[in-house]
């Protein structure tokens, strides 16, 4: 059963992130990223996290992480897999600008709680109303573990249909954002 009451904010040194547990030991890397590296990423500005913080009953962070992701700038290798049909000269690019998803993972003890699509949302909102007018961005991107491919695909993801990403570990997926501007 999942919290409901939280918080989502960039990492912050006071976090308590030592009890959060990945559950499945393919996720075993994302909790070790999250106690370990991910403070040195920020600081280093290579890429930021945001963690839902867990709110007590008087609606206080408590500092325990729920579940977090980490976002970093990056591009995308389309290949002959997808085309940018409203700009058809972007094509002749060999990458488009994204922001990636490096990481993403929920505590075991809130799965299914829906904590990783509301950050996916965020990583959404993100590139659509701050990168994207300052800069350009038209991707969010993630390269994905086996085990969470069908939850990127129920949240919105594509499948980057070239021969190397199928025969690789950690597939890429992606939204084209344009998509979903209305």
């Amino acid at each position: 059963m999942g919290t409901t009451n939280y918080s989502i904010r960039k990492l912050s040194p006071s976090d308590n992130c030592k009890k959060f547990r990945s559950g499945d030991q393919a996720f075993a890397p994302l909790k070790t990223f999250l106690q370990k590296q991910a403070s040195n990423f920020q600081e280093s500005m290579i890429g930021i996290s945001y963690v839902c913080i867990e709110r007590n009953d008087n609606n206080e962070e408590t500092g325990k992480a729920l579940a977090y992701m980490t976002l970093t700038s990056s591009e995308i290798d389309l290949g002959d897999a997808y085309a940018v049909d409203d700009c058809p000269k972007a094509n002749r690019y060999a990458t488009l600008p994204a922001l990636k998803i490096t990481r993403l993972a929920v505590d075991a003890n809130q799965r299914g709680s829906g904590l990783g699509s509301v950050l996916v949302d965020m990583a959404i909102a993100i590139a659509l109303d701050e990168i994207a007018p300052a800069i350009g961005c038209r991707f969010l991107t993630a390269d994905v573990k086996t085990e969470a491919v069908d939850f990127y695909y129920k949240n919105g993801f594509s499948f980057l249909d070239t021969p190397e990403n199928h025969e690789t570990e950690h597939p890429a997926m992606f939204i084209d954002l344009k998509t979903l501007e209305a």
